[in-house]
């Protein structure tokens, strides 16, 4: 069987397969159509298309398959994002609905699952939000009413009971405290990065260095999103949030650890890149406000996670940097892997911590 960075490019048989993996499941006469590959994200390959069956309409879809060697990150786990997922279902969260999940690669060349796709409209990051494009053009009472409602949805998460749902399952090692088990694992992924593009990170291994040192003691516990931003947002018409994507690095967190993700991908998109802010969306101190308010959380530790959120974000970007140089998608001259807004932000930080 090939595997499916190659398969992607035969989308009929790719569909084919699918459909008929999808009757041998129980599914009368399902067929897959229109596949194409979807132009977000880039730790999965993800796919869009439509499933028909008999006498019912035809249902838009979404298709995670979990690649095979080098990504984003070391550990791309599908099994765990729809169990994340199903564990969802009935949370009062709006995520995707799930149609199945196959861990057999023989079927498509690599385990994958398939789940309904949330209609309405996500905010652009390529081309930054700052810049052009419908969120963009929102009046300041509509950028409002997105953005809260986003806050609201990663508020309402680190209020579920997480042991109730099932969550146990993210706890980390006896012993260890789920900020060890997030700085252990990145420290990993750096070394990992650096032995793929072959160049040193010395900014990220000094920061790591000032984290171990300042960790916050007797923290929380809540349930992560691991990915809270704008860009993993859906909304309808009206502003509502109605869909919430990207559960590919659910965690059990200090709660605060989604606030400071989404305040730090915010900046990173403007402050970053040497870009203003839309004026229109709420200031800082609002947003804490509003997160603490709906979250009965405090955001104590706030600073620390917002050095911690840079940080890991830049460890992402060292790999979609030498991914897109490699790829031809970026020269080389612009060193994305070490120049990018996440790295941007942590030059901002250690200048005023002095590491």
């Amino acid at each position: 069987m090939s595997d499916p960075a190659s398969i992607i490019h035969d989308l009929p048989a790719l569909a084919q397969r699918l459909g008929e993996w999808l009757q041998a499941l129980g599914r009368i006469d399902a067929r897959i159509t229109g596949l194409q590959t979807s132009k977000g994200g880039y730790s999965n390959i993800t796919l869009m298309g439509e499933l028909h069956q008999r006498d019912a309409q035809a249902q838009n879809i979404v298709l995670r398959i979990q690649p095979e060697g080098a990504s984003v990150f070391p550990d791309c786990d599908v099994q765990t994002q729809y169990r994340t997922l199903t564990l969802l279902q009935g949370s009062g969260l709006p995520v995707p609905a799930l149609l199945g999940l196959e861990l057999d690669s023989s079927v498509i060349g690599a385990p994958f699952f398939l789940m309904a796709r949330i209609e309405g409209r996500v905010p652009n990051e390529n081309p930054l939000y700052h810049l052009e494009g419908w969120f963009h053009d929102l009046t300041p009472q509509q950028m409002r009413q997105h953005w809260f409602a986003g806050v609201d949805g990663f508020a309402a998460l680190a209020k579920l009971d997480w042991r109730a749902l099932g969550f146990s399952f993210l706890l980390p090692q006896q012993g260890q405290s789920p900020l060890v088990q997030q700085l252990d694992y990145y420290e990993r992924m750096l070394a990992w990065s650096e032995s793929l593009s072959g160049r040193n990170y010395p900014l990220l291994w000094r920061a790591l260095e000032w984290l171990q040192q300042h960790q916050p003691q007797d923290e929380p516990m809540a349930l992560s999103w691991g990915d809270a931003k704008l860009g993993n947002c859906v909304f309808d018409g009206d502003g509502h949030l109605v869909g919430m994507l990207d559960w590919e690095r659910p965690a059990l967190a200090n709660p605060v650890d989604d606030l400071a993700w989404w305040l730090m991908l915010d900046e990173s998109m403007c402050t970053g890149y040497g870009l203003p802010r839309l004026a229109g969306l709420p200031e800082k101190a609002e947003t804490i406000a509003r997160w603490e308010q709906v979250s009965s959380c405090s955001a104590t530790d706030l600073p620390y996670y917002e050095l911690l959120a840079a940080w890991r974000f830049a460890i992402v970007m060292s790999r979609i940097g030498d991914i897109f140089t490699k790829r031809g998608w970026v020269g080389p001259d612009a060193r994305m892997d070490e120049r990018n807004g996440g790295s941007r932000l942590l030059e901002l930080h250690a200048e005023r911590l002095n590491f």
